[in-house]
C-alpha cells in the first residue's frame, strides 16, 4: 500500500510489472478520507506519525528516539527533576520509563540518586556527556522545527503553537476534573 498526496493509496488486482510472468497492469485509487480529514483526532495522530517519522531521519546521528530526545531536555532544562515526574510529564508508565533512563544510564549519559528530600524519589541529572549530547539535540531541535512549521507563515506558526498548549492544557483540566469527581 502507498501513499499519495491526499492519503493512502489502495493497490488495484491488476498490476502493471515486467518480469519472468509477463506483465499485468496496476490500477490505484485514493480512500475517501474526506469526513475524518475533519476531525482533530485523526489529523493530530496523522501529524504525529509524520514527524515522528522526519523526526527519526531528522536525529539519525544521535541515534535519539522523540522520548529519549524530551528526557534530555528537560532534564538538563531543570535543576531537580525525579524519574516520578519525568514519567506523569511523559504520560509514561514509570516502569517503562525506568528502563529508557537505565539504559541513558549505562551509555553514559543520565546519572540517578537518591534524592536527600525524599529518600523514595530518584532524582535525574545529566553527565558532562549527557549535556553535551543534550546541546547537541536542542540545536538540532530547533532546525527540526523550523522544518516542521515551515509550511505556516511566522504569525501562523505562533498561533498554531499556542493553539497547541491550549488544546493540551484543556485536556489536562478536563481529565484532572473527570480524576476528581
Amino acid at each position: 500500500m502507498g501513499r499519495s498526496a491526499n492519503g493512502l493509496k489502495r493497490k488495484g488486482a491488476e498490476r502493471e510489472k515486467s518480469g519472468a510472468q509477463g506483465s499485468a497492469r496496476e490500477l490505484d485509487w485514493e480512500l475517501n478520507l474526506d469526513a475524518l480529514r475533519q476531525t482533530p483526532g485523526f489529523m493530530i495522530r496523522i501529524l504525529q506519525l509524520l514527524n515522528f517519522e522526519a523526526f527519526y531521519r531528522h536525529f539519525e546521528a544521535l541515534g535519539l528516539s522523540p522520548v529519549e530526545y524530551a528526557i534530555l531536555i528537560i532534564v538538563r532544562d531543570n535543576k531537580t527533576v525525579t524519574q516520578s515526574e519525568l514519567a506523569a510529564v511523559l504520560k509514561m508508565h514509570l516502569p517503562n520509563l525506568v528502563k529508557i533512563l537505565a539504559a541513558m544510564e549505562e551509555a553514559g549519559i543520565m546519572k540517578r540518586k537518591r534524592s536527600a528530600r525524599d529518600k523514595r524519589a530518584v532524582e535525574l541529572s545529566l553527565s558532562a556527556s549527557g549535556q553535551r549530547r543534550a546541546d547537541e539535540a536542542s540545536r538540532l531541535g530547533e532546525i527540526f522545527d523550523a522544518k516542521t512549521l515551515a509550511p505556516l507563515s511566522k504569525p501562523e506558526q505562533t498561533a498554531f503553537v499556542q493553539m497547541l498548549a491550549r488544546l493540551a492544557e484543556g485536556y489536562r483540566r478536563e481529565l484532572s476534573r473527570n480524576d476528581v469527581s
